[in-house]
């Protein structure tokens, strides 16, 4: 009678591995203390075996969502709503976690012990984004696309969003088009800037005459930094020789410190002057007027992140998504006709 195979458990899977039944517990359970080695040695025998872990371990999933020091902006924090909505719906423990860069994010990422990450605006770690998923840990990126196996992504097309609005805003009548830019230098806002160098060009006028650079504000961290930022490249603006009949915005909390600057400035928009955003963050809809901009799905975006990464860890699908998701003209009162037509 031929021999009963037996049903790989977590015993088996240390035997085969010749290694402990406690380091494959702390590599399933993601343990810090754990070398790369022993880490691959144990998964190499899991992958082969097709080894699920229990309900139990299943139940711990945890995903840490990283985002830089100081970059808790209105934007991000929507972001993260959505994700929080996912992770209570899906029962996993999500962690927030700032990364300072002192130490290798694979190194960080195993002391979270953290089953996946998703990364917010990560542009700047894209090598040590690449290092996490050669190491088999998951990752779903919002707003950067980056190519790689366990790697996802959910971006927008800025250029086509920026170029969506300066459209608009031209076929009201606007030439002079003054363009607020933002910090830092993403990919993002280097191609909403880019769509707004070459649009200014084939309408015959010179984009460097009505962009205003970053304003840098050092002793304003996170909420509130674009904001002021806005606030300070609109009057500066306004003091300087152009003239301009409308301010697009790279996003809307830049717009928001517009607003406060041209009401200061004694300027009524947008009977005097117009205002268009970017990003349809919550507070646009209740700026008085109604902040025109360009609806980008930040919540969807962020739950959508977190029930794939969830829905992968759970084997209920092969891979990551990639995609670019369509942005949406929102329409309020904050741009009208320029007051000289």
């Amino acid at each position: 009678m031929p021999r009963k195979s037996k049903k790989i458990n977590i015993r088996l899977v240390a035997e085969e591995a010749g290694v402990s039944l406690a380091s494959v517990s702390r590599v399933l359970n993601n343990h810090p203390d754990v070398s790369e080695a022993l880490r691959r040695q144990v998964m190499a025998v899991v992958e082969k075996n097709n080894f699920t872990p229990d309900k139990s371990v299943e139940r711990l999933l945890r995903i840490s969502v990283i985002v830089g020091v100081g970059d808790i902006t209105d934007y991000i924090a929507t972001i993260l709503t959505g994700m929080g909505l996912a992770a209570n719906a899906e029962g996993i423990e999500l962690s927030i976690q700032r990364y300072t860069g002192r130490l290798p994010l694979l190194r960080v990422c195993r002391i979270w012990r953290c089953n996946a990450v998703a990364v917010i605006s990560g542009a700047a770690w894209l090598d040590e984004i690449s290092t996490l998923a050669a190491a088999g840990i998951p990752c779903m990126l919002v707003g950067t696309p980056l190519e790689g196996e366990l790697i996802g992504y959910f971006c927008t097309d800025s250029y086509h969003a920026m170029l969506q609005m300066l459209k608009y805003v031209h076929s009201l009548g606007h030439r002079r088009i003054a363009y607020l830019c933002a910090e830092p230098p993403n990919q993002s806002y280097q191609e909403r800037v880019r769509a707004y160098r070459e649009f200014m060009a084939a309408i015959g006028e010179s984009a460097d005459r009505f962009l205003v650079p970053p304003c840098p504000i050092g002793h304003i961290d996170g909420i509130g930094r674009d904001k002021e930022a806005g606030y300070q490249q609109t009057v500066q603006f306004l003091k300087g020789q152009e003239r301009a009949t409308a301010f697009v915005c790279a996003n809307d909390e830049i717009a928001f410190g517009c607003y406060k600057a041209c009401f200061d400035n004694g300027l009524r928009i947008p009977e005097d002057i117009s205002v268009a955003g970017c990003d349809d963050q919550s507070f646009a809809k209740y700026l008085s007027p109604g902040l025109t901009t360009i609806r980008l799905p930040l919540i969807s975006r962020g739950k959508r992140a977190i029930h794939c990464l969830s829905d992968y860890l759970r084997g209920k699908q092969s891979g990551l998504p990639r995609e670019y998701l369509l942005p949406e003209l929102v329409i309020r009162s904050s741009v009208a006709a320029p007051p000289d037509t």
